[in-house]
């Protein structure tokens, strides 16, 4: 008989990999609880896309203990907006992030203590972008405040989960953001698909960059004692998977 867990999630192609490594030993619910993401159509998006994918999983699993259920969380953005009041210039991966994932977190336990669950635990371990150690924490301390109720804690993004979790998205056709979800790493991302050109016109990628760096060579031939020029660039997608974000 399989434990019955509620697993947040925060999209469809991280829950993926995360649901593959759960369902031999979980009797899984899938709770669908993002009030960061403020955007409508962004947030249908990826909600269809997590109902499609475990549509998809139900397909091929016809025992009624490995179906897998979807759970909507209530979209309180006020909520969410009012809890980050002050921390709008906050970086991504600050203060900010922090407190969003307390809440989230917080509404999952409270669901699972709610309707039955002993386990609960979250999607959001598999980004290579998110602090293991800090959700960890956060989960952990939530599920001591929360009687009858424990948090899973498991890093999926050890294993190559985050490459897998990749790989079952494009195998389902999912779609995959580009960002992580609120609208301030909306403008994050934004912001550096803006620069993302000109960079690459006068950084290392671009012709400029290359004609430097080869100035640069020829100029450290003739005066061994003197440094070459590196210009600097970045690009959006030099982070992990492509993307600059994965929830």
């Amino acid at each position: 008989m399989k434990e019955k867990l509620l697993l947040h999630s925060c999209c469809g192609p991280c829950s993926t990999a995360c649901i593959e490594r759960l369902f031999p030993d979980y009797e899984i619910t899938v709770f669908y609880y993002n009030p960061c993401i403020t955007d409508t159509e962004e947030y249908m998006k990826r909600r269809e896309s997590q109902i499609r994918f475990i549509e998809a999983m139900n397909r091929q699993h016809e025992a009624p203990e490995d179906r897998i259920r979807f759970a909507d969380g209530d979209r309180d953005t006020e909520e969410y907006f009012r809890r980050v009041r002050g921390l709008e210039q906050e970086p991504e991966g600050g203060a900010r992030c922090t407190v969003c994932f307390r809440q989230r977190l917080e509404e999952s336990a409270r669901y699972a203590k709610e309707h039955g669950f002993p386990l609960f635990t979250t999607t959001l371990t598999v980004s290579p972008h998110k602090d293991y150690p800090l959700i960890s924490g956060i989960g952990k301390d939530i599920a001591r405040e929360t009687e009858g109720v424990e948090f899973l804690d498991i890093d999926f993004k050890k294993k190559a989960g985050f490459q897998r979790s990749v790989a079952l998205s494009k195998e389902y056709g999912l779609y995959r953001q580009n960002f992580c979800g609120c609208e301030f790493s909306r403008r994050v991302y934004c912001q550096c698909r803006v620069r993302q050109p000109e960079m690459q016109e006068h950084g290392e990628n671009g012709q400029a960059g290359r004609e430097q760096k080869k100035q640069g060579r020829r100029k450290k031939g003739s005066n061994e004692n003197e440094q070459p020029h590196h210009s600097g660039g970045i690009s959006v997608n030099s982070q992990p998977g492509g993307n600059p974000a994965c929830d």
